[in-house]
């Protein structure tokens, strides 16, 4: 949906209505290029939502305000500082521009009366958020440019220049839109696009590097598996070594300064056997040679094998982690996925120390016989639920093979359907890598363990059984945390 000049007018009148007056509580950032307004009036509390990303670009009531990230950015808290307490006294649209200006009354650094005027400029590719001075002078905005990037002069201390204006053609006469509904129609058709987009901001950094991990612990593992096989590939160098030594005699006398022996091969019916060697060396030193070589490959076969198996559970977790961060649908998980990166070592923690969050519960379903279906979000919830949360009679479900979240099946001291199991290994598969159909495999909780040093969401079982489950995307979206499981 494309915002013209004559769609902002209705929002500027909608929005004059209802806010007029009201002052600004808090100041959230819920997105790289979002920002909500907390405000009230005498009757009711508002929140206004100005979006800068292009392609979303509005400013409009809201009737819920997206979750606010643990840390604002820099521009937010520099309107917090100019305009939290403040009223807003109008909001006013340059004559056919697809600006919207917000004017406050405010007060200065040192309690001085002050007005303030907040600028959304919507304007396609070249969005912008400033805050300006009564008299016209830039305090910041989201997006400086200089000259020198061939636009306008936008930092700091300088003066506002508004964008060169276009010659506006008004779109064809249609029944006009009451004022009222602006803002409830754009909340209705941007709601999901501004999940979508917050989500890819808040994950990808985090997606990024934990790609670049998955890729090198690839490399490293198909380097480490070819090196192992050619260790692997040694007994030729033992077969060497012994044919050498028991014709040392006789090369000694017959092939000293030879860089090739041929030898009887009695491990194949005495064919003849050309074996490479250093002219330079005589036969006793060439055997030493090779069963130094033979001994060094069984060592590094042994090492090899130890390295490759951490290299694939590094391998495994890393993709788990991918897994839940292609999942996450807010930033709280999001958040906690990092601070699980970084207790592992694979990213540096924010401003220093990283900051204690509360821990989010996992999420809960209910299935139709009534039992509670537990489901991971990350890799240290997975391990809480499998290992310390589950209790005797309940059932344990994963995808086979697949990174997905732990699922746990409460069984509250009754024995569990299979309608219940289907609906818990329905979750399990749409809580995974697959999002669709997938074998689960289940067990009972009790029997699990955790290996030695293992990273988090890993547990081995012995016994299980197995079950095709097939969730679909209307059964899955029918499903509410807390709702009945029944497709």
């Amino acid at each position: 949906m494309r915002l013209d000049a004559s769609f902002i007018h209705l929002l500027c009148i909608e929005l004059n209505a209802r806010l007029a007056g009201a002052r600004v509580d808090k100041i959230h950032n819920p997105g790289k290029e979002e920002f909500v307004l907390h405000l009230h009036t005498r009757t009711e509390k508002l929140l206004l939502l100005i979006c800068l990303s292009p392609g979303r670009a509005r400013a409009n009531l809201v009737t819920r305000a997206p979750e606010n990230p643990p840390q604002p950015g820099m521009f937010c808290m520099l309107l917090r500082k100019y305009l939290q307490g403040a009223s807003l006294a109008g909001v006013r649209q340059p004559e056919g521009e697809r600006i919207l200006c917000f004017d406050f009354a405010g007060a200065t650094e040192i309690g001085e009366p002050a007005r303030f005027t907040l600028c959304a400029e919507l304007t396609g590719r070249r969005t912008n958020l400033l805050l300006l001075r009564e008299d016209g002078v830039i305090v910041d905005c989201l997006k400086r440019t200089d000259v020198t990037q061939g636009g306008r002069l936008l930092l700091p201390g300088a003066r506002y220049e508004p964008p060169p204006r276009n010659d506006y053609a008004p779109p064809p006469a249609v029944d006009p839109l009451p004022a009222e509904g602006c803002s409830a129609l754009l909340e209705a058709w941007y709601d999901e696009k501004d999940r979508a987009e917050r989500k890819r901001q808040q994950a990808g950094a985090l997606l990024k590097l934990v790609q670049t991990r998955i890729l090198r612990a690839e490399r490293k593992l198909a380097a480490q598996r070819q090196e192992l096989a050619r260790a692997q590939d040694r007994e030729h160098l033992r077969v060497y070594a012994e044919l050498i030594l028991a014709n040392k005699a006789r090369l000694e006398r017959e092939a000293r300064g030879s860089d090739t022996y041929r030898l009887e091969n009695y491990y194949d019916d005495g064919a003849i056997l050309s074996v490479p060697v250093n002219p330079a060396r005589g036969p006793a030193a060439n055997a030493q040679k090779y069963f130094k070589e033979y001994q060094k490959a069984k060592t590094a076969a042994g090492l090899l094998g130890e390295l490759i198996a951490k290299g694939e559970t590094e391998l495994q977790y890393l993709e788990s982690v991918s897994d839940c961060l292609q999942r996450a649908s807010a930033p709280a998980e999001l958040e906690a996925l990092r601070e699980e990166l970084e207790l592992q070592g694979y990213c540096r923690p924010k401003n220093g120390k990283p900051k204690k969050q509360r821990p989010l519960p996992p999420m809960e379903y209910a299935s139709s016989e009534g039992l509670r279906i537990l489901v991971g979000r990350n890799n240290l919830q997975n391990d809480q639920l499998s290992l310390k949360l589950a209790k005797p009679g309940d059932l344990w479900f994963h995808t086979q093979d697949i990174p997905g979240s732990h699922v746990l099946l409460c069984a509250d001291g009754k024995t569990p359907g299979e309608q219940s199991i289907r609906e818990a290994a329905m979750l399990a598969a749409w809580h995974s890598r697959a999002r669709g159909p997938a074998e689960v495999d289940f067990t009972p909780a009790r029997g699990l363990k955790k290996p030695a040093g293992a990273p988090p969401g890993k547990v081995i079982y012995h016994t299980h059984q197995s079950i095709y489950a097939q969730p679909t995307e209307e059964w899955a979206n029918s499903l509410k945390e807390g709702s009945n499981g029944r497709p």
